[in-house]
């Protein structure tokens, strides 16, 4: 799920996309995991559930099943059932990016944002060219930036640094071009972050790649 305006961050569907591993399949496990996804795609959560246990007590030392066994639960608003299964996943396939970048969404989408940005380092530990993970890093950061900028807008005494930080909190809602620094204080020198170099164009691309 990108990150965009009005939009949550971090895209679920980009998340759960990464679920699919990279690596091949013996041709009948992926036989009987289209039967889930056609369960899935029926709307037959819970048969699809089912259908994929099954899959894992016969394969439990298989990520992509337990990877699909993840996302059914997110499709089932189960996140903390969807968590325990990525950290166990993370744990035994530390290697593995997706697990990771699956974990930050969902730590994202419930406001534990410092557990996600973890998330997604270690997911490009694991693959520094996992462009999943790094397009949901940069939603990440332009999300904790909303967030420090409006603290900064209500805390701030000083109406220069106010100003800055809402006009910095409105070109990140609007996604439009940057605007002018706000003036320090006269006399003496001007208010540290009102010299702050103006983000570049590149920081308005909207967001990460979600869940799939």
């Amino acid at each position: 799920m990108p990150v965009v305006r009005g939009r949550s961050l971090l895209r679920p569907g980009a998340l759960i996309a990464a679920l699919l591993l990279a690596c091949a399949m013996p041709a009948v496990r992926a036989q009987d995991l289209a039967q889930v996804r056609r369960l899935q795609a029926a709307g037959q959560l819970p048969q699809a559930l089912q259908e994929l246990q099954g899959l894992i007590r016969e394969h439990p030392n298989d990520p992509q099943y337990r990877l699909t066994e993840a996302l059914i639960l997110r499709q089932q608003h189960k996140d903390p059932q969807a968590i325990d299964v990525l950290q166990a996943l993370t744990r035994k396939y530390p290697e593995l990016p997706e697990p990771h970048n699956n974990l930050a969404v969902l730590f994202a989408a419930r406001g534990r944002y410092e557990l996600a940005l973890a998330q997604l380092r270690m997911a490009l530990h694991a693959n520094p060219a996992y462009a999943t993970a790094r397009s949901n890093l940069g939603d990440l950061y332009l999300q904790l930036a909303r967030q420090a900028y409006a603290r900064a807008a209500q805390d701030a005494s000083d109406a220069a640094v106010q100003a800055h930080a809402r006009a910095r909190l409105r070109w990140l809602q609007a996604g439009g071009s940057a605007p002018s620094p706000a003036p320090g204080p006269a006399p003496g020198p001007a208010h540290p972050q009102a010299q702050a170099s103006a983000p570049s164009s590149a920081a308005s691309r909207s967001g990460p790649a979600t869940a799939r």
